[in-house]
């Protein structure tokens, strides 16, 4: 049994629909019965509802599983009690190995977020429980965020469009953890950077223009304003601006739906206010300095294959997301 706790995220949903494909039993860890049924359609064997921060929820998670894939929601900032839980329940329940989904540069102690992955690093290394650690870089699927506003031909995120970021899709952060979670002995020990590229957002609006079949242009929008939105307003020109010259009319309806989803991105208006103040000051930091990719040889040995190209990625969202790509005849 592998043991998959926040089974209903970007990469828990991917990662227990490509164990349930191989016919691996999975036990997810949800928050609630509404993701409790959106993971029993993704394939889950088992499900248990609960707070990874309660020793109970765990202590259920953990019976009688081999394995477990370990990643914390962005808006629990403290890891370090899930952390002393999970070593002192998991031996005692039979568990023999984690794969612990960790960030890509947790030396930045600057950044909390990074800080707090570290700290859940050493804890795990120094537990003796056989540990695998993954460190994925942005992800792409972070600027759907922004799907709306990519239709009215801008991109604008609170990141800077001239830093670089270091990107990888979420897909093949799965079909990596997958891979190591069916056979984890041979990555004991091991440390892996989930890196594809590194990108500017204006390299990532390029492709989105070719993609989309329209100018997209990529506008700064202030990190502040994540937790203060007035701060958003001197930007609003020139994202008007851009969308009415880049679709003309068109843009009016993106650009209503895009403004009233960015009014609360990620749901942030309900996390804890020490989540949102974490998550605007790596904003902050991302905007200055960016983001750098690790080790890019690491993603295609894990994978077996290239991984997926920003251009692939962006081609497949608007796909699925039934936009009718340029030079498509559908």
């Amino acid at each position: 049994m592998i043991t998959v706790t926040s089974a209903a995220g970007g990469v828990g949903r991917l990662l227990v629909r490509q164990l349930a494909e191989q016919q691996v039993p999975v036990r997810a860890v949800v928050k609630n019965d509404a993701q409790a049924a959106t993971t029993r359609t993704d394939g889950a064997t088992e499900v248990v509802v609960g707070d990874l921060r309660s020793e109970d929820t765990l202590r259920t998670a953990l019976a009688g599983a081999d394995v477990l894939y370990h990643a914390a929601p962005t808006q629990i900032i403290d890891e370090k009690p899930i952390i002393d839980h999970l070593i002192e329940l998991g031996p005692a329940n039979g568990l023999q190995h984690i794969v612990f989904h960790s960030v890509i540069h947790p030396n930045l102690h600057q950044l909390t977020h990074h800080h707090q992955k570290d700290i859940a690093e050493g804890m795990l290394r120094d537990s003796g429980i056989p540990t695998t650690v993954l460190r994925p870089s942005h992800y792409m699927q972070n600027y759907l965020e922004v799907w709306e506003f990519l239709q009215a031909g801008v991109m604008p995120y609170p990141v800077s469009p001239d830093s670089v970021m270091g990107v990888v899709d979420l897909a093949d952060v799965a079909e990596a953890a997958a891979n190591i979670l069916i056979d984890p002995s041979p990555h004991t020990g091991r440390v892996y950077d989930l890196s594809t590229v590194e990108l500017t957002r204006h390299e990532m609006a390029r492709i989105w223009s070719d993609v989309l079949g329209h100018r997209v242009t990529a506008i700064r929008i202030p990190p502040s304003s994540l937790t203060n939105q007035l701060n958003v307003l001197p930007a609003l020109a020139s994202v008007f601006g851009h969308a009415v010259q880049s679709t003309k009319l068109n843009s009016i309806g993106h650009l209503v739906r895009g403004a009233k989803a960015a009014s609360n991105p990620r749901d942030m208006k309900n996390w804890p206010a020490d989540a949102r103040e974490a998550y605007r000051t790596m904003m902050t930091h991302y905007d200055g300095h960016g983001l750098p990719a690790g080790d890019l040889t690491v993603l295609p040995t894990l994978l077996g294959h290239a991984p997926t190209s920003y251009e692939e990625f962006a081609r497949r969202s608007a796909g699925e997301l039934g936009y009718t790509l340029a030079g498509s005849s559908r």
